[in-house]
């Protein structure tokens, strides 16, 4: 028995430095990405690999696993930068954010999702995966949200007048999936700021999501002024790409540990693990509070931030 088990650490060890090793690789393919997202979770592995080699009283799987432990976690521990500064106790809230991905079974249930919106009371809201046939739900909206614009997929609901807006697509791509990010400029009591919905491609499209990440990191250096960002990114804070997309913007992430996906698969509910949903804003705002909201029948769970002005 004692052979087995010293076999299973083995393959264990091997496979955790594999995937250890593959993450790495990502900073010069972007394709080996998606395996990065799994990062906690190969901590935990490497953890309960040590945890055995203790029992086994093997000094060799001692010092492997551990060294495997502790290179996962610098790797963790460095995606973990770029967190939203925390506002004080007494900051008074300047903005509610709230985004939701509106994927999955909730055609029916879209009553249930108004519902929500309206008990959030949320000052702009972001909708991802928005269908034409859900025009009449984005209308019974209007009575809270005077201020909407959006199509193809992003819309931006807002309680505050709307000065400006735009969009980013991506190029040679069909109608129907080629928004990336459509942009509002917000009157928000005389404070010109401008809140940007995203919703980038999938992991298993690894070019298209580089492509899009440096799309948005564009969009995001080219403006001067109080900037949010929300929605599905479609990758965890410790990805190389989130990671790249911090450094280099310089805008603070307010969701790092609340998981928001996978809410279902088809019927089935499942036990979310992924924080692929999430806000970022400029160094303008800071962090009063972030939640997710209840399950909505969608595949996603929404993110709600309360954002305090500190310039």
């Amino acid at each position: 028995m004692t052979k087995i088990f010293h076999a299973i650490a083995a393959l264990g060890l091997a496979g955790g430095a594999a995937l250890l090793a593959i993450g790495v690789l990502a900073h010069w393919y972007p394709a080996l990405d998606i395996v990065n997202n799994g990062l906690p979770f190969l901590a935990v592995g490497a953890g309960a690999l040590l945890a055995l080699a203790f029992a086994l009283r093997s000094r060799r799987l001692i010092g492997a696993t551990a060294i495997l432990l502790a290179a996962t976690l610098i790797v963790l521990l460095l995606g973990l930068q770029g967190r939203a500064p925390q506002a004080p106790r007494d900051a008074e809230r300047f903005l509610r954010v709230a985004t939701f991905n509106l994927w999955g079974r909730n055609d029916d249930h879209l009553n249930r999702v108004a519902e929500f919106v309206a008990e959030t009371d949320a000052d702009a809201v972001v909708l991802e995966e928005v269908r034409r046939h859900h025009g009449a739900f984005v209308d019974s909206l209007g009575e809270l949200y005077p201020f909407r614009v959006g199509d193809n997929g992003l819309f931006i609901l807002s309680k505050h007048p709307i000065l400006a807006d735009g969009q980013t697509d991506r190029p040679d791509q069909p109608h129907w999936m080629s928004r990336i990010i459509r942009w509002v400029r917000l009157d928000v009591n005389g404070k010109a700021v401008t809140l940007a919905g995203v919703h980038l491609a999938r992991p298993f499209y690894p070019e298209l999501q580089q492509a899009d990440i440096e799309a948005l990191a564009r969009f995001v250096k080219a403006q001067d002024g109080p900037l949010i960002l929300a929605g599905d990114f479609n990758m965890t804070p410790w990805t190389v790409k989130m990671r790249t997309f911090t450094e280099v913007t310089g805008l603070g992430r307010f969701n790092t540990f609340n998981p928001t996906w996978p809410m279902r698969w088809r019927s089935v509910p499942l036990l979310p693990l992924l924080p692929i949903d999430n806000v970022f804003a400029s160094a303008h705002f800071a962090n009063i509070s972030t939640r997710l909201g209840p399950r909505l029948d969608s595949d996603h769970r929404a993110v709600i931030a309360d954002l305090a002005l500190i310039e």
